[in-house]
């Protein structure tokens, strides 16, 4: 296992390595790997499976949808690896999250009118400059409607298996974030001395690149 390589599982629609260069900049001392959403389908429970690479990273980041796919592959994440958990999920359609019928209404809209649908989407992740805003939207519109579709349905339907979370697990809560709200942490309340809620931020990733710094 190479202690100083950090994996990041990517969200819904998103690509963490968009940001690599602000990433190498914060965390000049590692290493990156980078699962985009492309490497979460078709089926985001196998992702650990087909993407062996991300046993051998000393420090795993997930972020949204990743976090509720490295939770229900707990069993698989090696006991020394350190995983931080961003906007974390447990069951997307609970505690202040999202109603199921709005989630059908957002699977609607990508497969109908992608670009409006996911511009929408990125008004929710908090402040962001018009360029990022731009750049997270022109990579999520590489995936096909139906990808976009399919993720959807898996936040609608999976929730997270909590029984193996260990204590060293980060949860980091942004206190501002619209997508995953502050509430879902009540779903992880027999875990509150893993939660760390960072009260400005919104979803967007980042914005918690240096605390996720101090973390690691």
């Amino acid at each position: 296992m190479n202690a100083n390589e950090i994996a990041w599982v990517s969200g819904w629609a998103s690509d963490i390595s968009i940001w690599e260069n602000r990433i190498y900049e914060q965390f000049p001392n590692f290493s990156h790997r980078f699962v985009d959403y492309f490497d979460l389908l078709p089926n985001p429970d196998e992702f650990w499976d087909n993407n062996r690479g991300i046993g051998e990273a000393g420090v795993v980041v997930g972020w949204s949808m990743g976090t509720l796919a490295l939770l229900r592959n707990l069993n698989k994440i090696r006991e020394e690896q350190k995983l931080i958990l961003v906007c974390p999920i447990a069951d997307f359609c609970a505690k202040g999250c999202w109603q199921p019928s709005a989630l059908k209404a957002t699977k609607q809209g990508v497969l109908q009118n992608t670009e409006q649908t996911l511009m929408s989407f990125s008004a929710l992740m908090g402040n962001m400059e018009k360029a990022d805003r731009e750049k997270w939207v022109e990579n999520a519109m590489r995936y096909s409607p139906n990808q976009l579709a399919e993720g959807l349905d898996y936040l609608m339907q999976k929730k997270a298996a909590l029984s193996g979370l260990s204590s060293s697990v980060k949860l980091v809560f942004g206190g501002q974030d619209k997508v995953v709200p502050l509430a879902q942490k009540e779903l992880f309340s027999s875990h509150r001395e893993s939660i760390v809620v960072c009260e400005d931020f919104g979803h967007w990733l980042p914005d918690y690149f240096e605390k996720i710094f101090y973390i690691t």
